[in-house]
């Protein structure tokens, strides 16, 4: 008969669980790991920023869970609730239905602690796709309702866009409006100064998280540079519907507030009937499992444990996990060994061990500041790309090379508005028209080459003069123009030969999508081999069921 390890939740934690353990299990197939989540994706939560400022699109951090794992056949997956979880029998009921299990791990992550009064009834919070689609959405048409305004001090309250919390969330997201407002202010016949950004922080510095003064103080300055207004040591006591008070008194107007100020584990987390702490967590021991249970562990978001190595024996608070990705992949490492171990007596017993990478944020497309391992501190464009080299590993660990892929273009490739760490000279966003006549000319003359040279080189210069003419896999003709010129300057020394290296160049820009085969292919070739590698998505799933 076969086993259950249920995972519930998702995120980070719980799809690094179920991909590493399935992979331990890979050869015993009594067990099997089943995905649970209200979800049938998984959201890739440090990019939801730029999804509220319009930089990428909702499908660009939304992972279909199927596709993740469609190599791994030992891995379920179940779009649902947990709404009870019985102990004793060791059972997750679930709204389709109930799922025996031998070991359970939670990983439902958390939510914004909106506790405020006024907070989460006015404002907005970035923690799930849908609070970024809807923010993204509410300063759109806030912005565009406010420039048919004619009352001045309504027009003023309706462009001030106020941001509460300065950690990671609170600075990336007023970086990308900043730069987002650059086109909202040109959509709507606005200056850009119109659109006022405002950051509160309580406490005397932003970025706390971040350990490094100076750092945050280069991300202030920048943000300042900007035009952002900073407030620090200022508390929001209440928010209202078009305004909000600050712990001073001053009232300030506002239509937009983003809540980004605290995070607590998600309120189901009762359902469980497990103990948790005054944020909603669970405690874990060495291992990674719940206090005082057998069978099951808690990973990421949902789970606080005190490192020894970490604490200051003076001073309680410190040594606890840090809530980010490297603490929710520390806690699924942990609990994947402990469960191999638990389930087939091979390896051994794992105690917890943060293994934290750095920290690096960005402010906006064009700058970052970033502190990374053996005390590397990095700011501006290093930082930016320090981000994007974070993401694309974290993305080799979770899928494939089609998501690097995916990722690459959406972020250096065919980025809008100059919105990348290159500013936006790396991006084919523009008008590939113009090298129409540059494809054609060059295939013309390679064909011609080719027939005045004959023989095997010919019959290439020829093929790659013919694919270039037609607009056919255009990017792979101009990278063998590019190579074939080499060989042009080895036969005979000319101008064209030359040139001919860069015009290689630039025909790998896509140029074949403007009046070329490639149209129609491309957009083919690219859907035939997403859907090749990793299958087709649903809206949900019951791989029990089926």
């Amino acid at each position: 008969m076969t086993k259950n390890i249920v995972i519930v939740g998702a995120g980070f934690a719980g799809v690094m669980t179920a991909r590493k353990l399935a992979r331990q299990l890979s050869n015993k197939k009594e067990y099997q790991i089943v995905l649970i989540d209200e979800h049938p994706f998984f959201t890739y939560r440090t990019s939801l920023h730029e999804v509220a400022t319009k930089r990428i699109e909702p499908s660009d951090v939304q992972f279909d869970l199927r596709q993740l794992f469609i190599h791994q056949k030992n891995v379920k997956i179940v779009t649902a609730n947990v709404t009870a979880i019985d102990k004793t029998t060791k059972i997750a009921e679930t709204s389709t239905g109930s799922v025996p299990f031998e070991k359970l791990v939670i990983a439902t992550g958390g939510q914004a602690d909106a506790d405020t009064p006024g907070a989460s009834e006015f404002g907005y919070t970035l923690w799930t796709l849908n609070d970024a689609v809807r923010l993204r959405s509410h300063i759109e048409e806030t912005v565009r309702q406010a420039a048919i305004e004619l009352d001045p001090v309504v027009k003023k309250t309706m462009l001030n866009m106020v941001i509460v919390g300065a950690g990671f969330t609170g600075v990336q997201l007023a970086g990308d409006l900043l730069d987002e407002r650059k086109e909202l202010a040109a959509a709507n016949n606005l200056s850009e100064h119109d659109i006022k950004v405002t950051l509160i922080e309580a406490e005397s510095d932003i970025l706390r998280q971040l350990g490094q003064v100076n750092l945050a103080n280069k991300a202030e300055a920048y943000l300042a540079k900007q035009g952002a207004n900073v407030l620090k040591n200022t508390r929001v006591v209440q928010v209202k519907a078009h305004e909000i008070i600050l712990s001073d008194g001053t009232i300030m107007p506002t239509e937009t507030l983003m809540w980004a100020a605290g995070v607590k584990a998600k309120d189901t987390l009762d359902y469980y009937g497990l103990e948790t702490n005054e944020q909603g967590r669970f405690f874990v021991d060495d291992y990674s499992r719940i206090v005082g249970q057998e069978n099951i562990y808690a990973v990421g978001d949902v789970a606080t444990y005190q490192e020894l190595a970490r604490t200051n024996p003076d001073d309680p608070t410190t040594g606890w996990t840090i809530q980010n990705v490297d603490g929710a992949v520390s806690g699924a490492d942990t609990a994947v060994a402990n469960l191999v171990f638990d389930l087939t007596g091979k390896g051994t017993k794992k105690r917890f061990k943060g293994r934290y990478n750095g920290f690096v944020v960005t402010v906006g497309a064009h700058y970052g500041v970033a502190f990374v391992r053996r005390h590397i501190s990095l700011s501006g464009f290093l930082a930016s790309e320090y981000k994007h080299w974070s993401n694309i590993g974290f993305l080799l660990t979770l899928g494939s090379f089609y998501q690097v892929f995916q990722y690459l273009l959406r972020e250096f490739f065919r980025t809008p508005h100059q919105r990348t760490s290159t500013q936006g000279n790396s991006s084919n966003m523009g008008n590939t028209l113009w090298t129409v006549p540059l494809r054609l000319i060059t295939g013309i003359y390679l064909m011609i080459t080719g027939a005045a040279i004959g023989g095997g080189f010919g019959m290439l210069f020829a093929g790659v003069g013919v694919a270039l003419f037609l607009g056919f896999f255009t990017s792979i003709a101009g990278f063998l123009t590019m190579l074939l010129s080499f060989v042009m300057m080895g036969m005979s020394f000319s101008i064209s030969a030359l040139l001919l290296p860069f015009v290689g160049i630039a025909l790998m820009n896509g140029v074949g999508r403007s009046f070329g085969l490639d149209h129609w292919v491309m957009p083919w070739v690219m859907k035939t081999i997403g859907t090749y590698l990793n299958g087709e998505s649903k809206s949900s799933y019951n791989d029990l069921n089926e």
